[in-house]
């Protein structure tokens, strides 16, 4: 999804919920102030901290997303290690011709670096979920799969295009190769850190939302 689409999403996310909360205001205590809003159970809450809580927290989600994206993508990447395009709707053999794959997945890695790099945690929710830690954990993964790439240059640039099958797969098939010493153990460890740094992202999302819901009122 678009930048733009993803703000328009929240805009009107914000205004539904809003709306759903002003209704659903309670009328058993004094009326809330301009900018407030009485839940069920009579918490009052301020709608503009709130809404931006949930709009920082929705976009910093976002901006993981498409990192996680762009890791998940070497995944695919991978299928075409030895293999080539046919009149076909299945790939063909093509064994031994792998160093322009590598370069591919090397440049899409240098770009998960950077977006790495360039996620910034809104001051609403920077000391939830331990975010920090995990946006660090995400960026120094990143980085030290493209270091590994790096220094395997004899395995991985090959002239004339013949970097092997198997050296190939121990670079960037992390599903045949976990262990792999030529990049797929950290690319490993980069989709682990990344797909906890999404988890966290999505429930400070969910956290954010439920501080707008009304509770369930029990006898």
């Amino acid at each position: 999804m678009s930048k733009r689409k993803t703000l328009s999403a929240i805009k009107m996310t914000l205004f539904l919920i809003i709306n759903i909360v002003m209704i659903s205001c309670g009328s058993g205590g004094p009326a809330p102030k301009e900018g407030q809003a009485s839940k069920a159970d009579g918490t009052v809450i301020d709608l503009k901290t709130v809404s931006k809580k949930i709009k920082d927290a929705v976009e910093f989600a976002a901006s993981v997303k498409e990192v996680h994206t762009l890791v998940k993508s070497v995944d695919e990447l991978a299928k075409a290690i030895g293999k080539k395009i046919q009149n076909q709707d299945v790939l063909g053999t093509d064994s031994g011709k792998n160093t322009a794959l590598i370069a591919g997945v090397f440049s899409v890695t240098l770009d998960i670096v950077k977006k790495a790099k360039a996620l910034q945690i809104p001051g609403s929710i920077k000391d939830q979920q331990n975010l920090t830690q995990k946006v660090s954990e995400v960026t120094t993964a990143a980085e030290a799969f493209v270091n590994k790439l790096k220094s395997k240059t004899t395995e991985l640039a090959v002239a004339s295009g013949a970097t092997t099958d198997d050296n190939a797969q121990k670079a960037i098939d992390r599903n045949s190769k976990p262990n792999g010493e030529n990049g797929a153990k950290e690319l490993g460890e980069l989709y682990k850190a990344i797909d906890e740094l999404l988890t966290a992202a999505n429930k400070l999302v969910n956290d954010a939302v439920k501080e707008l819901t009304v509770p369930v009122q029990t006898s």
